[in-house]
């Protein structure tokens, strides 16, 4: 299996953690289990849409944010209001 790598803003790849997604809905005041169900979603989003293994974080950023939002308004956006804008 490809290991899935995050682009960052400042062009430095890392590897993708799920607890980098749950940590991001738990900071916005998220439950346990939104962040769960966060991790799972994207887990699965990401593999299909990486560009030969890579994804950016705005992508990510904007995928977490969208799927949050169906589950809980308030911690979408709390969470919106700490994305960095581009």
């Amino acid at each position: 299996m490809v290991q899935i790598r995050v682009k960052k803003r400042s062009g430095a790849l890392e590897p993708f953690q799920l607890s980098k997604i749950e940590g991001a809905v738990r900071k916005a005041g998220g439950s346990v289990a939104l962040a769960g169900e966060a991790a799972l979603e994207l887990g699965g989003w990401v593999k299909e849409i990486a560009k030969e293994g890579v994804i950016t974080t705005v992508e990510i950023e904007r995928k977490l944010v969208d799927f949050v939002a169906t589950k809980n308004a308030d911690v979408a956006k709390a969470m919106g209001s700490f994305v960095k804008k581009v």
